[in-house]
């Protein structure tokens, strides 16, 4: 049976709205106080692109099946530019988090956004994408730069040792108010010489490490308060389902049903779960622009900024 706690979501929104408002997170009123020393870390010109960077926090977080509770973290590096918006990206938590909300029942998903709705419909064993609804969203960096020569090319953004050590401490004060039960870290810039796991034992304490690839480069790392994966990067999504990562997705989950820190969720819950789901998220969806406004293009026709 699928259980949802509206009061414990609704204060960890709270507790983050407050955070990201006394650090000066939010793009609209961005008053990062590393800002400047990490921009001065780039050794080339840069252009500041945008700024501010929260987490994206869904209505339905605090799930549990038969009393065990899933709460699920995505981690990536950085949050997608948005060239049609004032500052960049969603000028606030909660805006940040309808936007996200939003790509269920978006015709024109890419493959990063299906590849974390797959992993989470495999967590969940369910199929229905209302799935998104039940995890939040954040990234490491809470701003990015880049050359000025390739302004308009996103996937030349950059980032440097200094930059991943001050905001390093955000994303561990996001995780002490979300109280992940599993955190899904995603992409390669996590494993080199496991910098997310050595900062995660600073705080969280020591880790044990339960399976890695051939290579040792993606694995599961076990803590006491929950449990790390660092994964593929689900935005190549033909070759992440094609070959289902056997080195370490599925085997991850696998594993954690096995010992219980998952639950083992009937095939048949989708039905239950999106039946209590469906009508809320319609609803609040109802309310939002499409969001092909924030890829620049509706019916064909490119925004002017």
């Amino acid at each position: 049976m699928w259980n949802f706690d509206f009061d414990k979501t609704s204060y960890r929104r709270k507790c983050l709205e407050e955070y990201y408002r006394k650090e000066g997170l939010n793009a609209c009123e961005f008053s990062c106080g590393n800002y400047k020393i990490c921009s001065e870390s780039q050794r080339e010109r840069y252009k500041k692109q945008y700024s501010g960077g929260t987490c994206a926090l869904m209505p339905f977080y605090d799930v549990s099946y038969n009393g065990i509770p899933i709460r699920v973290l995505v981690v990536g590096k950085e949050t997608g530019y948005m060239k049609n918006e004032k500052y960049g990206t969603a000028k606030n938590f909660e805006e940040n988090s309808l936007n996200v909300l939003n790509c269920i029942g978006w015709e024109k998903k890419n493959n990063h956004i299906k590849g974390t709705l797959y992993i989470l419909q495999n967590i969940f064993n369910i199929h229905t994408e209302y799935v998104y609804s039940s995890y939040a969203l954040t990234n490491l960096l809470r701003c990015s730069f880049q050359n000025e020569t390739v302004q308009e090319n996103v996937s030349a953004t950059h980032d440097t040792a200094i930059m991943r050590k001050m905001c390093i401490n955000h994303l561990i004060q996001e995780i002490k108010i979300l109280e992940p039960t599993i955190i899904i870290v995603q992409g390669e810039w996590a494993t080199k010489g496991c910098f997310l796991i050595r900062e995660f034992e600073k705080v969280f304490g020591k880790s044990k490490s339960i399976m890695h690839n051939s290579n040792r480069k993606y694995g599961l790392y076990e803590f006491e308060e929950f449990d790390c994966m660092l994964t593929h990067h689900p935005a190549i999504l033909g070759n992440w389902v094609k070959n289902l990562a056997p080195d370490s997705v599925w085997p991850m989950l696998d594993y954690l049903r096995n010992i219980g820190r998952l639950p083992i969720i009937c095939e048949d819950s989708g039905l239950e779960y999106e039946k209590k789901v469906r009508p809320i998220v319609d609803e609040m969806i109802s309310r939002l622009p499409s969001n092909d406004r924030l890829r620049g293009n509706i019916d064909g026709i490119m925004l002017k900024e």
